[in-house]
C-alpha cells in the first residue's frame, strides 16, 4: 500500500455552496484507444466492457457507447461530438506530462494543457471524468517542486470537469486495473478512490513498490467525493479550490 498525500488550493469564496446531487438519468461513457500496442486495446476493452449494457449505479445508469481509436480531434477540435459528449472517459495512450498520445506513427496527440474546457453545461459540455491511463500525464504538485501546478489544468480542461485521473510517474498497464477499477465504479465507489485503491491492488499483486506506476488526481474539494451513483453539481471554471491527490 502506498501513502496518499494531497496539495490543496483552497481559495476562499464569499459563497461557497455544496450540492451533492443524484441526477437520475443515462450517462454515456467513451473509450479512446492510442494506435500503438495491443495492450492499449486491451486496457480500454477490459474497461468499456463492463458497461455494454445499461448499468444501475445509485439513482443513473451508465453505458458504454463510443469505443474508438484515438484522434486529436476528439480532445480539441471536435470535442464537443466526443469527449465532452461522454459522462466517462477511458483513454489507454503512451503518455508524457499533460499529452496523451493517438498514434505512435507518425507521432499525433493532444496536449491536454491546450485543449478546450470540458464539462461545461452552459455550452453543452457534459464531461465529468476523464480517465488516462498512461505514463505521467496526470502532472500535479510534486512535479511543480513546490510551485504552480494547478493553472495548467485550470486554464484548459477544468471548466466543468470534475476529475482528471490518471498516473504521474511512468506506469505499466496490460494488467488487471481497467476491469478492477471498472467493478468499483459499479459499486459506486468513489471516483478517484477507486483507481487509487485498484492501483495500490495491483502493486500488491507484485510486491512491487513502484509498479505499475504511481497514480494521480486533479479534482476539486468540492467533488472529492464523487461517485457515479451521485455526484456534486459542476465546479465552476477555474482554480478555486482545486486540489491533487497523489501517490509517492
Amino acid at each position: 500500500m502506498k501513502t496518499t498525500f494531497k496539495s490543496a488550493l483552497l481559495i476562499p469564496l464569499f459563497l461557497l455552496c455544496f450540492i451533492q446531487v443524484s441526477m437520475g438519468g443515462d450517462r454515456e461513457i467513451g473509450g479512446y484507444v492510442d494506435k500503438a500496442e495491443d495492450r492499449f486495446v486491451r486496457n480500454v476493452w477490459n474497461f468499456v466492457k463492463n458497461f455494454q449494457g445499461w448499468q444501475t449505479i445509485g439513482g443513473n445508469r451508465y453505458q458504454t457507447s463510443q469505443y474508438f481509436w484515438s484522434e486529436p480531434r476528439f480532445f480539441n477540435t471536435e470535442y464537443r461530438s466526443f469527449v465532452d459528449k461522454m459522462d466517462l472517459v477511458y483513454v489507454a495512450s503512451h503518455g508524457s506530462p499533460y499529452y496523451t498520445q493517438s498514434t505512435q506513427t507518425p507521432n499525433t496527440g493532444a496536449s491536454l494543457n491546450l485543449c478546450p474546457g470540458y464539462g461545461y453545461l452552459p455550452e453543452n459540455g457534459d464531461l465529468e471524468f476523464l480517465i488516462i491511463e498512461s505514463c505521467s500525464t496526470v502532472t500535479g504538485a510534486p512535479e511543480a517542486g513546490g510551485g504552480d501546478w494547478w493553472s495548467p489544468w485550470a486554464n484548459s480542461i477544468f471548466r466543468g470537469l470534475h476529475q482528471l485521473v490518471g498516473f504521474r510517474t511512468l506506469s505499466y498497464s496490460d494488467n488487471g486495473i481497467p476491469n478492477n477499477f471498472a467493478n468499483k465504479l459499479k459499486g459506486n465507489g468513489g471516483v478517484w478512490q477507486s483507481w487509487f485503491n485498484a492501483v495500490n491492488e495491483e502493486r500488491s499483486i507484485w510486491h512491487d513498490s513502484s509498479w505499475p506506476g504511481y497514480a494521480s488526481a486533479i479534482l476539486y474539494t468540492t467533488t472529492e467525493n464523487d461517485r457515479l451513483g451521485n455526484y456534486a453539481a459542476d465546479p465552476a471554471p477555474g482554480a478555486n479550490n482545486m486540489e491533487n491527490w497523489w501517490q509517492y
